[in-house]
């Protein structure tokens, strides 16, 4: 009979390190994003008071896709 026990926590070391890689690249996507929206900001002369607004509502738009995206790289792919 097989080890169940033993087999689980060798998948959850996996995925442990599949997580971190995908936090790593996420903050790498995140901090390219931002400097892309700040730059934008700097050539559309958005006023100071309108720049601040903009980047709360970009975190917020990131923290929320970080919430989702463990659910989008589990999800089950088609067969194409």
């Amino acid at each position: 009979m097989s080890q169940p026990s033993k087999h689980r926590s060798q998948s959850l070391r996996s995925r442990g390190a599949q997580i971190s890689n995908v936090d790593r690249l996420f903050g790498a996507i995140r901090a390219l994003d931002r400097t892309v929206v700040e730059i934008s900001m700097q050539i559309y002369r958005v006023p100071r008071r309108d720049r601040a607004i903009m980047l709360k509502l970009h975190r917020r738009l990131h923290d929320t896709i970080r919430q989702g995206l463990p659910g989008i790289l589990n999800r089950p792919q088609r067969a194409r």
